[in-house]
């Protein structure tokens, strides 16, 4: 049997995100197995994956970056 996941999502007061030091940015924590695996900010000018082992450093991509890695990655067979 497959461990259960569970994302949360902070949502900012306002749908348009702005820059992540203004704290109206998306934050998506990630848990998996019951652990929590790390937090998913997403703003206007970039995409960020904080791992829970670390608050100092994020991985950080521009969303030009972003979107380039999804591209490159193998298509799934899922529709809109």
């Amino acid at each position: 049997m497959a461990k259960k996941s569970k994302i949360i999502a902070h949502l900012p007061s306002s749908v348009e995100l702005t820059e992540r030091t203004t704290k109206n940015a998306l934050r998506l924590d990630v848990n998996l197995g019951g652990s929590k695996k790390g937090s998913l900010h997403i703003s206007q000018g970039t995409v960020e994956w904080w791992p829970a082992y670390n608050d100092v450093y994020a991985h950080r991509l521009p969303w030009a970056d972003f979107v380039r890695l999804l591209e490159d990655m193998p298509k799934s067979r899922s529709r809109r």
